[in-house]
């Protein structure tokens, strides 16, 4: 599949994901159980099947051996999809109460880079022992640069278009729903900077 289709199909699981979490967050706003279920659990969860189904659409850029369906594949097996799951959700979860780090700044960066790694790790464990899956100084600090450029990116752009979308359809905080039709899209490079990474360590 071409960048072109990939960026595209992000986009739109991506509005869809987050325009039905705002939806529900905006329906449970006066019920306040009910919100931080849907803030805390479900919108994290669906934002990681969207992670995940970017991740299978950037896979075989990183392996050209194997395509989206090897990477569903190998999640199935053995259950390791549910475990990815758990560590992401409550690797996620955790982190939102370290200062800093629980920003999408770093988190969403080291939940794709964590997918990519396992995934890899579970297709090469036998044949290639000797991949180090922890990315090189260079490949940390082209990751680094690039994400804090993604972050003035989606902070300049996410405060316009969400004013814009509040005033044109009288609503309040459309700025989450911005925001992450912006920043998850922007993960595809941080994937294809890690993946690259990988890559050349293959003979």
């Amino acid at each position: 599949m071409s960048l072109f289709w990939i960026i595209l199909v992000t986009l739109f699981c991506v509005v869809a994901a987050a325009g039905l979490c705002y939806y529900l967050i905006y329906q449970a706003r006066e019920v306040a159980t009910t919100r931080w279920v849907l803030e805390h659990v479900f919108c994290p969860l669906t934002r990681l099947l969207v992670l995940l189904i970017v991740t299978s659409l950037v896979y075989p850029a990183v392996d050209a051996a194997s395509g989206s369906a090897d990477f569903w594949r190998l999640l199935a097996d053995s259950n390791q999809g549910r475990d990815l799951v758990n560590l992401l959700f409550f690797g996620g979860l955790a982190l939102a109460f370290v200062p800093v780090i629980n920003h999408p700044l770093f988190v969403l960066p080291l939940q794709s880079m964590l997918t990519i790694a396992l995934v890899f790790h579970w297709q090469y464990i036998e044949a290639e022992a000797s991949i180090s899956l922890f990315p090189s100084l260079l490949t940390l600090l082209k990751i680094f640069i690039y994400m804090l450029l993604a972050y003035f990116v989606t902070r300049e752009a996410s405060i316009r278009l969400s004013r814009w979308i509040d005033n044109r359809f009288t609503i309040e905080g459309s700025i989450r729903l911005v925001s992450d039709m912006i920043y998850l899209p922007l993960q595809i490079p941080v994937m294809l900077i890690y993946g690259g990474y990988l890559q050349a360590q293959l003979p």
